[in-house]
């Protein structure tokens, strides 16, 4: 790298500071910030994001243009629903009868640093209860996201088994109609396990098909961090399945990508490279916890892939996390035009579709 005004090449700032250089260094010390600052340390602000024509975001109340969705975005919280992934259920849950009003109350102090719309996660076979979202949207002026799909092989009921692909993406596509989806989430697979079963393989085509149908995005959820036998490269796998049925990895955020052992974001690069958002929504909101996470975030960021990140916290409770973890991000030198773009227009872009007659 070589900036002409100033004369400095990167490999001689480097060579100078480790020489020890002091006052003729400190003298140029605006030159070297010119050289050294990446795209995303930037401050000012972004390009105005735009989207295609027609598109929207479709909240549980009302469709939106993506323009009308003001401050930051979780795009994987859940805010409702009870469900095991331990014990297998052959038919699906009834609906939560969960006290929303802590749900409520949280989410109210979470607007107060910024918070304006969540995709909640959930979807029947963990017990969600969509009139509880839209409860939770009226209460607090939240703009809620309802997602639908099914979860992995335990929350599966017994007939998945024995539909097709085509007959279970025709059962997303009339629930996605008929509940106000405007996403197909979280989607995943059994923890510690090295690879999908044939019935996850099968929904994972089965969601692929119905998104075809609808052009409603996908987020997924990845099982790293359960055990010794998950291996890498898995939601590399993951994407290979989704893109077999067509779907174009830029409608779909692969998620749990914080888990992935290690500080290392290979995988994660991999991912954005061929298009996909990359999820980091296991954020506790807590400095020691989050280290990785923020080493993670910052090699992906030097990678170039700032409008590919995607923020939340996986929570059903302190819908904050996210808001202190970006904090750590700032302090680590992320740029507050990139904490903007991450937060609520890469998120925006994400969820904003076409609507497609199914």
């Amino acid at each position: 790298m070589h900036d002409s005004h100033f004369g400095w090449t990167r490999r001689r700032v480097i060579r100078l500071l480790g020489a020890g250089a002091g006052i003729t260094l400190a003298r140029d010390l605006s030159s070297i910030a010119t050289v050294l600052a990446k795209p995303w340390q930037a401050s000012s602000p972004a390009n105005r994001v735009t989207f295609p024509r027609g598109a929207i975001i479709r909240t549980i109340l009302e469709d939106l243009s993506p323009d009308a969705i003001k401050g930051n975005i979780l795009f994987h919280e859940h805010l409702d629903g009870v469900y095991s992934r331990d014990t297998r259920q052959l038919k699906l849950p009834p609906p939560s009868t969960a006290e929303i009003a802590p749900v409520v109350s949280d989410i109210k102090q979470a607007m107060q640093d910024g918070l304006g719309c969540v995709v909640d996660g959930g979807h029947p076979d963990m017990g969600v209860n969509y009139d509880h979202l839209k409860e939770i949207s009226r209460r607090t002026g939240l703009r809620v996201v309802a997602s639908g799909g099914y979860y992995l092989q335990n929350t599966y009921p017994a007939e998945i088994s024995t539909m097709s692909e085509d007959q279970i993406a025709q059962g997303l596509i009339k629930e996605a109609a008929a509940g106000r989806y405007g996403a197909y989430g979280e989607i995943g697979y059994m923890p510690a396990e090295s690879d999908f079963t044939d019935d996850e393989r099968k929904v994972f085509r089965a969601v692929g098909k119905a998104h075809a149908k609808n052009n409603l995005p996908i987020f997924t959820h990845n099982n790293y961090g359960t055990g010794p036998n998950v291996p890498r490269e898995i939601a590399l796998r993951q994407l290979d399945v989704y893109e077999s049925v067509g779907v174009d990895p830029r409608r779909m955020a692969i998620g749990h990508m914080d888990s992935l052992p290690g500080r290392d974001p290979d995988i994660m690069k991999a991912l954005a490279k061929r298009g996909a958002f990359v999820g980091i929504d296991r954020i506790r909101g807590e400095a020691k916890a989050d280290e990785n996470r923020v080493a993670m975030i910052l090699g992906f960021l030097e990678a170039g892939y700032e409008g590919q990140l995607l923020l939340s916290s996986d929570t059903r409770m302190d819908f904050g996390k996210v808001a202190r973890f970006v904090k750590q991000l700032r302090a680590a030198g992320v740029g507050d035009a990139v904490l903007h773009a991450v937060q609520a227009d890469n998120p925006r872009r994400f969820l904003a579709f076409v609507p497609k007659r199914a």
